[in-house]
């Protein structure tokens, strides 16, 4: 059996932030970089990556079981983890996105679907768990393939 040491400690004490984006391998990194650095977490958040990120908690009708799951777990780690701070992120080009039917939004353009289901998550995110800040964010990638994540309003 192989065993790694790494240089990573244990992160000790509490956080109050969960994070939850999709898992496209694209865009790791930079997510990674944008929590870390831009928000000033320094790795100290809960984390929930799933297909769609947090289109999860908007599928309620079409897809129910996928968002019962994914409120369960949201609920899990606000009551063990004492979340106050959630962040939603969001990216261009998802491919769980484009799985999903036109006619659950109002727009057939994938990008305003997106910003749609994070408004969608906001609105009953405040009304499930008031207690919680939201935070809205769309990645995408300009000409020369680098990222930028911009902020969402709510």
């Amino acid at each position: 059996m192989n065993s790694y040491q790494l240089e990573s400690p244990r992160k000790r004490g509490r956080t109050d932030v969960l994070a939850i984006h999709c898992g496209d391998y694209r865009f790791q990194s930079a997510f990674s970089e944008f929590l870390n650095r831009s928000l000033n977490l320094d790795g100290n958040y809960d984390l929930m990556v799933i297909p769609g990120g947090p289109l999860s908690l908007t599928l309620t009708e079409y897809l129910p079981n996928f968002s019962w799951a994914s409120w369960k777990w949201l609920r899990f780690f606000v009551d063990q983890h004492e979340i106050r701070r959630l962040v939603l992120i969001q990216h261009q080009d998802c491919a769980f996105y484009q799985t999903i039917p036109l006619h659950l939004h109002d727009s057939p353009e994938l990008r305003a679907r997106q910003e749609q289901d994070l408004r969608r998550a906001t609105i009953a995110l405040r009304k499930e768990l008031p207690e919680v800040t939201v935070e809205l964010y769309y990645a995408g990638w300009d000409g020369t393939g680098h990222i930028t994540i911009e902020t969402i309003a709510g």
